[in-house]
């Protein structure tokens, strides 16, 4: 039976879909997680470059931007097979 798994990030946008077997759903959602911090990271400083353009309040509301990433704010959803 398949599942599948999707990770969404923050804004609820997919950012990984993956079909798995129901054996293997422990190891596929360790490794969205995996995916999840990697994703995090570049987002945090992909919002860190943007600040450094700007200045004054601009540059610091998208250093607290990026300050606010986290890996654990994004989501593994499973859901079951369709018969």
């Amino acid at each position: 039976m398949q599942h599948e798994i999707r990770l969404t990030d923050t804004n609820g946008y997919t950012v990984a879909t993956r079909k798995v077997h129901h054996r293997r759903i422990t190891q596929a959602t360790h490794r969205m997680r995996n995916l999840a911090a990697r994703h995090a990271a570049s987002e945090k400083d992909l919002c860190l470059q943007h600040a450094s353009a700007l200045t004054g309040l601009n540059a610091q509301n998208a250093r607290d931007e990026a300050a606010r990433i986290r890996a654990t704010d994004y989501q593994v959803r499973i859901t079951p097979p369709v018969a």
